[in-house]
């Protein structure tokens, strides 16, 4: 009948689906989806904090660079009030001094804290970069694991693949795209046989209309179901 290559096609198809879900629920699988998991974190974590010590050392070259530029405008101030006798420029020298200074104290605080900082930073990239050591080691031995695995199970997918291949080259192509739509939609099966005289689809178990059944009287007929858009198909021609 004209449905037999796309019926072994969408057997071979779901046996090939089957056997995919077999793997990522296998424990190969998630003992590397886990050990990955943990490696990208350390991985991340590390370029986070490279990129935040940059930034602190960035900042802290320029807070330094200014406080040396404030102590050296400080001393120019030394002995400057020997020769004043004017009180209100001896104010006015006393308010630039305390102000340099006061700007001088602050930006020491502000290096302290950045040094601090700094200091956490690099106590928490060694703790990153040995946690990334080992999540490294338990990736490599993970991956491992899973490509043999994988490896067991790769005659069976490439048999199946090109047997799909090779079914797919004789199948009708309004047949072959409505099972693509249907698959990509999560719709199995695709093509579902329909007892002639039922008022239901033989999936989603929606009631036909007579228009639709009217579609699906002899060997060979098929219609999509309204519901579901699954092809129901009369089997025996």
């Amino acid at each position: 009948m004209k449905f037999d290559k796309i019926l072994e096609y969408q057997r071979i198809d779901q046996e090939l689906i089957a056997l995919e879900n077999e793997v990522a629920k296998s424990k190969a699988y998630k003992d590397y989806a886990s050990a990955k998991a943990r490696f990208d974190a350390a991985k991340a974590g590390i370029i986070k904090l490279s990129q935040e010590a940059a930034e602190m050392l960035a900042g802290y070259a320029k807070l330094t660079g200014r406080a040396d530029k404030l102590k050296e405008s400080l001393d120019e101030f030394n002995g400057i009030l020997d020769g004043v006798d004017d009180v209100g420029e001896t104010d006015y020298y006393i308010k630039q001094i305390a102000s340099i200074s006061d700007e001088i104290t602050a930006l020491e605080k502000e290096i302290q804290r950045d040094n601090d900082r700094i200091d956490g930073i690099n106590a928490e990239y060694k703790k990153t970069f040995d946690s990334g050591v080992k999540a490294t080691d338990e990736y490599k031995k993970a991956y491992a694991a899973y490509n043999a695995f994988i490896q067991e199970m790769k005659p069976r997918v490439d048999a199946m693949q090109k047997a799909l291949k090779d079914l797919r080259a004789g199948i009708e192509p309004a047949f072959m795209e409505a099972y693509d739509s249907l698959r990509t939609a999560k719709k199995f099966p695709a093509f579902v046989e329909y007892e002639v005289g039922s008022d239901v689809c033989g999936r989603c178990f929606m009631e036909l209309s007579g228009d639709i059944k009217g579609k699906l009287k002899n060997p060979g007929d098929y219609a999509e179901c309204p519901n579901c858009r699954r092809i129901l198909f009369v089997p025996g021609k």
